[in-house]
């Protein structure tokens, strides 16, 4: 029985019986160490008859090694369950797991666990939380706020004061002096006066492992109250000094094995006993060390009774002594798939920098690549920096590591690594690496003039075939800060001076040139570059992931895109993913984000953006969270909800003011002039549209039909009755012989047909409609034909007029689009044909989650991948499917498959 812990035990009694009653939950234990709260999980694993009972602690030395701990937990996991997924297999099955993907990791967690308590409850111990790696403590977390009926119950112990967020947490606060009492009682054999129960309570804040302790340490006299107690301040120095005289205590040989098993407990009790061998140590010393109550092999695994007994145990090690038995450990660590638990303690045995050392490092950092991802090789290179034994070494290491966290999206990290990358180098190229990786992280975080000026200024340093991918990257910044001139000038210079083969700066120049070429009003020579960049970065060459994706995004954003970029766009999204690329998704996501746009794929827009902004802000990518942040309302403005998009451009425009001039901000102006329109407010819309479709750096009547919302320019000047400007009719008359792509042809077809007259507006009208017809986008489609309708209704041809009218009303009402699909049925109303436009389409009366659901399951997707892919139980997505298959009417998987791709869903 736990002395003083009623409440406690009352809480985790309800949770156990939750359980059997086929319920989750979850519960933290919170408080010092010592304070008992290992002796709470053991009252639940006491109490656990007829559940199974898996647990992990978490151990110091792992807490910078990702996952580390979710490898142990599922060794311990019954032998029945079905096999875990490869990101979280690890050393017990010696395989290299996938790489660091905190959600992916949490949602096949979960899954795992659910195939476990299939049979039998499943209650999962997790002690000393505080020193678990950060992506254990993620996926546990992750599950256990998840945890509804799945039979699944987690228990965690932590020394952290607060628990995670969301979680019931109770905190384990010391013993009263009654209990004090009773439990000094139970250890003596007798009852001690009440005066010393309460100074030794106070002297230790209550901590039961300190009062058990402290109880074979007193002397007679402070026993008897005769004397005062000489105790340590803190629970934590007592339970250390005590522990000290119980090792001091050992023979030799047991004491070594305890210092052994210290350092390399958490590779387990093989290694443990076969460097013991290799020191010439008997391995009965082990069963010593476990009768003195200072280990357990219980299951065959080490463990210790007090979290502190390790550091004891190596307290007194000399700084020699102890590096010995780190170099030791580190001899049996051969298996490849145990690389960074050898480098680790290779750092540890080595005193001096060392090439071996750093060169071991270095492997592992490439295997933590695959496993971990990205932040943790930031950690492992920095680390394999600081062993480098020449100034090259080390230079060359911290760049790899700055890459490594810019990738992340730990600028501030990768800029502190880069300062000290250059402390050790004077080479001009390894320094022009540097000033690679800083530009790329001064571009994203905002300051694009500032990246521009440094890589101009190293791709001089360089000479003209060195320096031009650094060239390359000038043209970009200048790009970003709106200088379309000058990204010109410094694209053409870098393609001429690029070495053959150069895959990376022939693609960025490439795309540099087509979009300046587009914002300077040369559209057709621009559409041919940015088509150029596109077959370029789809022809299989090994190109960065950063100009592949913006390769896409001028197909999708400067001439349409006539295929699905989705091909392309859905595998890098995941790779990142998998790689843990933090700082590198936020502009997968908004190039994704912006295909769904053109695609009628409003809801899975809406989506891709609204994590792209939450990712971009999380990691400061200020670049992106401008774009993207404009991309979501432009998405909000078709799907008609006004406040959001007002709320989300008006984001992008303040944060366009805070990083100066630039192009990004335009977006968010797009939307607006979109979101008036819908609300039949062309005034407004006019001069939101006449600044996004201005010339960089020109007058207010210098105006360039260059972008897809130019046509919203030219309506927006039709429906307001002003003058179209006699430059902008110039262009507008040539644009159609340009030989445009055909989803950038329909929409000047569009604008030609809206300011033509009634002879000539019915052909345009046609061609526009007959090239969507060739590269679908059933919003744009539908904004044709809806002003098409408008504009026969006019003329007096009603029922011309319907047909068209009526297809418009449909495709926005199948994609969502409640606005234009009320103004549809306005004008249906005018030629006799009423229908309500208020009611959404079923399709559109699902949640975001079951159209997620809907849309996987109609893929092919299994219950078990689905609830893998949006990290739900099982349980959860049977109780979606049910749901969504009586919304939709539908009874099997190709009936959905079919509903969604009538309804521009899929």
């Amino acid at each position: 029985m736990l002395l003083g812990r009623g409440p406690e035990c009352a809480r985790i009694d309800r949770l156990l019986a939750a359980l059997r009653q086929g319920a989750g939950g979850a519960l933290v234990l919170s408080g010092e160490a010592g304070i008992g709260k290992t002796a709470l999980l053991d009252y639940a694993r006491d109490h656990s008859g007829g559940l199974r009972v898996p647990a992990v602690s978490g151990a110091e030395a792992e807490t910078s090694f990702p996952l580390a701990a979710l490898e142990r937990l599922l060794t311990v996991m019954p032998a029945h369950a079905a096999p875990a997924p490869r990101a979280l297999r690890g050393s017990a099955e010696r395989e290299i797991p996938d790489p660091e993907d905190r959600f992916a990791v949490g949602a096949e967690f979960l899954r795992t666990l659910t195939a476990a308590a299939c049979s039998t409850p499943l209650l999962v111990l997790v002690d000393d939380a505080q020193w678990l790696d950060r992506p254990t403590l993620d996926a546990v977390v992750f599950v256990a706020r998840r945890l509804r009926t799945e039979r699944i119950g987690i228990l965690v112990a932590t020394r952290e004061p607060r628990g995670p967020a969301g979680l019931e947490t109770s905190v384990v606060r010391g013993l009263d002096d009654v209990a004090a009492g009773q439990l000094l009682a139970a250890v003596l054999g007798r009852r001690l006066p009440d005066d010393v129960v309460s100074a030794a309570a106070a002297q230790v804040g209550g901590n039961p492992s300190a009062l058990v302790e402290l109880a074979g340490t007193l002397s007679a006299d402070e026993l008897a109250g005769t004397r005062p107690l000489r105790l340590p301040v803190r629970a934590g120095t007592a339970a250390t000094g005590i522990f000290g005289t119980r090792i001091a205590a050992l023979d030799g040989a047991t004491r070594h094995a305890l210092q052994v098993a210290a350092v390399a407990a958490d590779d387990g009790l093989p290694v443990v006993s076969a460097v013991l061998t290799d020191l010439g140590i008997d391995r009965r010393a082990l069963a010593a060390l476990e009768d003195a109550g200072l280990a357990s092999f219980g299951g065959g695994r080490l463990s210790f009774p007090h979290p502190l007994i390790r550091s004891a145990a190596v307290c007194d090690l000399s700084p020699t002594r102890r590096r010995a038995l780190h170099r030791a450990v580190a001899d049996r660590l051969t298996d490849p798939a145990r690389q960074d638990r050898r480098a680790w303690h290779l750092t540890e045995a080595t005193l001096a920098p060392d090439e071996d050392t750093a060169r071991e490092l270095e492997q592992s950092a490439r295997l933590t690549s695959e496993r971990r991802g990205c932040a943790a090789v930031a950690v492992v290179m920095e680390q394999a920096a600081a062993f480098s034994a020449d100034e090259p070494g080390t230079a060359r290491r911290l760049c790899a590591a700055a890459d490594a966290a810019r990738r992340a999206g730990r600028s501030t990290t990768a800029l502190r690594l880069l300062d000290r990358s250059e402390d050790h180098t004077t080479d001009p190229e390894l320094r022009a690496v540097g000033a690679s990786i800083r530009g790329r992280v001064e571009l994203h975080t905002g300051a694009a003039c500032v990246a521009r000026r440094l890589w101009e200024t190293s791709a001089a340093d360089l000479g003209p075939a060195r320096g031009a991918h650094l060239l390359a990257l000038a043209a970009e910044g200048a790009l970003v800060c709106g200088e379309p001139e000058g990204a010109l000038r410094l694209a053409r210079r870098a393609i001429r001076a690029a070495p053959p083969r150069d895959t990376d700066t022939a693609l960025l120049g490439t795309f540099v040139i087509g979009s300046a070429l587009s914002m300077s009003g040369n559209t057709s020579d621009g559409v041919r570059w940015l088509q150029d960049a596109e077959a370029l970065a789809r022809s299989g060459a090994d190109a960065d992931v950063e100009w592949v994706l913006l390769a896409e995004l001028g197909a999708v954003a400067w001439h349409g895109e006539d295929g699905d970029p989705r091909r392309v766009l859905e595998p890098l999204v995941h790779r990142l993913r998998a790689e843990g690329a933090w700082g590198q998704l936020p502009l997968a996501l908004y190039v994704t984000a912006l295909t769904d746009s053109r695609l009628g794929r409003l809801h899975s827009g809406r989506r891709a953006a609204t994590e792209a902004v939450e990712l971009a802000a999380r990691t400061g990518e200020l670049l992106v969270l401008c774009a993207a942040l404009g991309c979501l309302a432009e998405l909000e403005a078709q799907l008609g909800d006004e406040q959001a998009c007002r709320t989300h451009a008006a984001q992008s425009l303040r944060i366009r003011e805070r990083i100066g001039p630039g192009e990004m901000h335009r977006d968010a102006l797009d939307a607006l002039g979109l979101l008036e329109l819908s609300l039949n407010r062309p005034d407004r819309a006019l001069s939101l549209l006449q600044e996004a479709n201005r010339r960089p750096f020109g007058g207010a009547d210098d105006l360039l039909l260059t972008r897809a919302s130019s046509a919203d320019l030219i309506e927006a000047y039709v429906r307001t009755g002003r003058e179209i400007p006699d430059a902008v009719r110039e262009q507008l008359r040539l644009l159609p012989d340009l030989g445009l792509p055909d989803a950038l042809g329909a929409l000047v077809c569009r604008a030609r047909a809206l300011i033509g007259d009634d002879a000539e507006c019915n052909a345009w009208f046609t061609r526009a409609l007959h090239l969507h017809a060739r590269s679908p986008s059933p919003f744009d489609t539908a904004r044709t034909a809806l002003c098409f309708g408008e504009r026969l209704r006019r003329a007096g041809r009603r029922r011309d007029a319907r047909e068209h009218l009526e297809a418009a009303f449909v495709a926005f009402r199948h994609i969502g689009a409640r606005t234009w699909a009320a103004q549809a049925a306005t004008e249906l109303g005018a030629v006799g044909r009423p229908v309500d436009g208020s009611a959404p389409a079923a399709g559109h009366r699902l949640t975001p989650q079951e159209l997620q659901v809907a849309r996987l399951a109609a893929h092919g997707g299994t219950n078990r991948e689905i609830a893998e892919e949006l990290f739900l139980s099982v349980k959860t997505i049977e109780m979606h499917l049910g749901r969504l298959y009586r919304k939709l009417g539908v009874r099997s998987r190709t009936q959905l498959a079919n509903y969604l791709h009538d309804n521009v869903l899929a």
